[in-house]
């Protein structure tokens, strides 16, 4: 279980490697979502033109990211805050990151999925530029008669000459 972080508490971003693997996995048990367990993690991390990113901070994780580009796209597969360390730009940070990342490996758009019912992270992802291109009905499970649409979200990277933020 990860231990509540101060309000305010200073991070770092690093890369991720199949090291990280245990912990980004640890990370998506204090969550809401899917859980992942390292080797899936680290089976993302291992594939070409894939990469993840990792906050940390008071000594802990906080936070990673998992995304992979291909053929001039690129894709967030997972990104995961910890419920204590939410609200602190860690997120934001973390896809700042990726987007980064990602141009600098010639992808010029980005896409993610997101549940209809995440509101925080839909305007994080609206703050970034990202719009609705499409939805998946009944995508993420809530509990065993419970579904949530997933919205797929894309985001131009690269704009008339100019690099997005």
């Amino acid at each position: 279980m990860t231990p509540p972080v101060q309000s305010g508490t200073e991070f770092t971003i690093d890369d991720a490697d199949l090291s990280s693997a245990p912990l980004m996995a640890a990370l998506t048990e204090t969550t809401s979502g899917e859980s992942w367990d390292s080797e899936s993690v680290a089976n993302i991390l291992a594939l070409p033109r894939s990469f993840g990113l990792i906050a940390h901070g008071a000594g802990q994780p906080l936070g990673f990211l998992l995304a992979q580009c291909a053929a001039g796209e690129s894709e967030i597969i997972n990104l995961v805050v910890a419920p204590a360390a939410r609200r602190q730009g860690i997120g934001g940070a973390l896809l700042a990151g990726a987007m980064a990342r990602a141009r600098g490996m010639a992808a010029q758009i980005m896409f993610l999925e997101v549940a209809d019912d995440n509101a925080a992270a839909r305007a994080l992802y609206d703050r970034q530029g990202f719009a609705q291109v499409g939805r998946r009905p009944d995508y993420y499970r809530r509990d065993p008669v419970n579904y949530v649409d997933a919205l797929i979200l894309r985001c131009e990277l690269i704009t008339q000459g100019k690099i997005s933020a």
